[in-house]
């Protein structure tokens, strides 16, 4: 993990697709939609990191978006829209390795917040680097949006 800060997100846009996954099928659930987004001609040509964007959602479920940036819906499944990461004040890490573990990062951010006594808006954003043979080249970077008062 590398160190944890506080930025002005700029927004995002690419294509993806909303999807609701019960909490005991996540990884399933946003592997099966990024297959589809990546099935020929869901997307139009040209390259993007992958996202998730988690915006509600229940104790049992979570509501997310899950696409490419950069990218445009190439209308070969209708379900595969413009999409678009919010900006905003956000605290941030950036997670290196395994997916898997990358609830070691998250629980740093969350320390890291209540030590602070931030609050929390309702959404988060995963934004995945490319892939590498390497975990320990595996980058995601992770950004929790903070509630921020008028």
């Amino acid at each position: 993990m590398t160190g944890v800060h506080i930025i002005d997100l700029e927004p995002k846009t690419g294509a993806g697709i909303e999807v609701v996954a019960p909490r005991t099928q996540l990884q399933t659930t946003i592997r099966q939609s990024f297959d589809r987004i990546y099935t020929p001609g869901a997307l139009a040509p040209g390259h993007g990191h992958n996202f998730i964007l988690y915006h509600g959602g229940t104790p049992a479920e979570l509501r997310m978006t899950v696409g490419v940036l950069d990218r445009a819906p190439g209308g070969g499944d209708p379900d595969v829209n413009a999409a678009q990461a919010p900006g905003g004040r956000v605290i941030t890490a950036t997670h290196w390795g395994d997916y898997g573990q990358m609830k070691t990062t998250y629980d740093a951010l969350h320390a890291e917040v209540q030590a602070r006594g931030l609050k929390l808006a309702p959404l988060s954003l995963e934004i995945y680097g490319d892939w590498s043979d390497d975990p320990a080249k595996v980058r995601t970077d992770l950004y929790l949006y903070l509630a921020v008062g008028i």
